[in-house]
């Protein structure tokens, strides 16, 4: 009985949102280590930000993604498309 009430207050209440994810106005990279597919992204506020992961990283991979502004790609690989 406790385990049936425990999963009951992990659950969410509610429906899930239709709204479209969004993602903050700045400079996006991605990160991994070379034998692996698994990678993070990162976003930072100014393009001197980049430069400074770019160095801390040095000994991993390091992917430019581009920069988003109002939920548009502004530079990248994904230039002039939406986020969503």
């Amino acid at each position: 009985m406790r385990f049936i009430t425990f999963i009951n207050i992990m659950k969410k209440a509610g429906r899930p949102s239709r709204k479209p994810k969004k993602l903050k106005n700045g400079f996006y990279m991605s990160i991994s280590l070379s034998k692996t597919s698994r990678s993070t992204r990162i976003m930072r506020e100014s393009f001197d930000q980049v430069k400074l992961v770019e160095k801390q990283y040095q000994d991993r991979d390091f992917k430019y993604i581009g920069q988003v502004k109002d939920n548009v790609w502004i530079d990248g690989e994904n230039k002039g498309k939406s986020v969503a």
